[in-house]
């Protein structure tokens, strides 16, 4: 299997990046989970949060290299299917993409507007570059919990449910592209 994508599929990097999304993705929900679950700024409840706010950057990273390799390459043309169906896959994928990007950086931007550190797994700290604006840090708390984290869930409910009626339903193949 070549790093690289074809025009027919997905490259090994592309794939990592994919499955790499889907585990940081996890991990950061599991996290915040447990650290809605701790007493209140009890050691677990500050470690759960700092890990998922590690792991927010972590996506971050990887969506921002995952971009830039998709950018670079040849993306694979679409399995044969109505033309309604390839745009809302587009659309989709894009909005992915948009959502995967704002979810952490709204993360940061609370963390940073309520004076909160963003540290990378303890290694090292965000260096503070916006005020602190508590006020305006829970209108972003909202934006990051109660928007862009449901849009995020619905996309992704919309993406899995998409691949499993490819799958299941039409038996086209299109699962394998990304296996």
């Amino acid at each position: 299997m070549s790093l690289k994508n074809t025009t027919k599929a997905w490259g090994g990097l592309a794939k990592v990046f994919h499955w790499l999304t889907v585990v940081i993705l996890i991990a950061a929900w599991v996290a915040v989970a447990l650290h809605e679950g701790a007493e209140k700024d009890s050691p677990d409840y500050i470690k759960f949060i700092l890990l998922h706010k590690s792991f927010g950057l972590s996506l971050l990273a990887v969506v921002l290299a995952r971009l830039l390799w998709r950018l670079s390459n040849v993306t694979p043309s679409p399995i044969n299917m109505p033309e309604l169906q390839k745009k809302a896959a587009s659309w989709i994928h894009g909005l992915l993409y948009v959502a995967l990007l704002a979810m952490p950086l709204s993360g940061v931007i609370m963390s940073q507007l309520a004076g909160k550190p963003v540290s990378f797994f303890g290694l090292f700290d965000l260096p503070q570059l916006l005020d602190i604006n508590k006020e305006l840090a829970k209108d972003v708390k909202e934006l990051h919990e109660d928007v862009f984290f449901p849009f995020l869930m619905l996309l992704i409910v919309g993406h899995i449910g998409a691949a499993l009626f490819h799958q299941f339903v039409l038996k086209d193949g299109l699962l394998k592209r990304m296996s």
